[in-house]
C-alpha cells in the first residue's frame, strides 16, 4: 500500500504532463468527447491487458510451485491449448514482463491516459479549458528570424 502511494507521488507529476499534452493533442483532431475517448483508448488497454497476463501468469507460477511441493498437479488458466492463443499470451506476457520491469516508463504512461481522460470529460463539461497555450509576440518574431 506504502509502495503504490509513494509510485503516485513519485509518478503524479509527469503522468499529469503527459495527459494534459494528450488531451491538448486529441481535442482538435476528434470532434466529439466519445471520438477522443477512443482515440485515447488503444495503447494503455494494450500496456493494461500485457501487464494483467504477466501478473497472473507470475501468480499461477508460484502456485503451480506449491502444488508441485505438494505433490499435486495445478493447471493454468493461461494454457488454452490452441497453439495460436498460447503463443499470443505468451508474447503478451512477456511484454507484460518488460513493462513491469520499466514500470518508470509504463506507469506514467497509463496513468497519464487516465488523467487524459479526465481532463477530455472536464473540458467537455466546460469546467477547464484545454486550448494550447497562446504564442507570444516574441516568440513569433524568434520563430520567423
Amino acid at each position: 500500500m506504502i509502495a503504490a502511494l509513494v509510485v503516485l507521488l513519485l509518478f503524479s507529476p509527469l503522468s499529469f504532463i503527459y495527459g494534459r499534452y494528450k488531451a491538448r493533442g486529441l481535442k482538435p483532431n476528434h470532434a466529439t468527447l466519445r471520438a477522443r475517448l477512443i482515440a485515447l483508448l488503444p495503447m494503455p488497454l494494450f500496456f493494461a491487458v500485457c501487464m494483467a497476463v504477466a501478473i497472473v501468469w507470475e501468480n499461477e507460477e508460484a502456485a503451480r510451485r506449491m502444488a508441485e511441493l505438494r505433490g499435486e498437479g495445478a493447471a493454468s488458466a493461461l494454457d488454452t491449448g490452441n497453439g495460436v492463443l498460447d503463443g499470443l499470451l505468451t508474447l503478451a506476457r512477456w511484454f507484460g514482463q518488460l513493462e513491469l520491469l520499466l514500470f518508470v516508463v509504463a506507469i506514467p504512461y497509463l496513468l497519464g491516459a487516465a488523467i487524459a481522460g479526465v481532463l477530455l470529460v472536464l473540458d467537455d463539461q466546460n469546467r477547464i479549458d484545454l486550448a494550447a497555450p497562446s504564442v507570444s509576440a516574441d516568440d513569433q518574431t524568434s520563430d520567423e528570424g
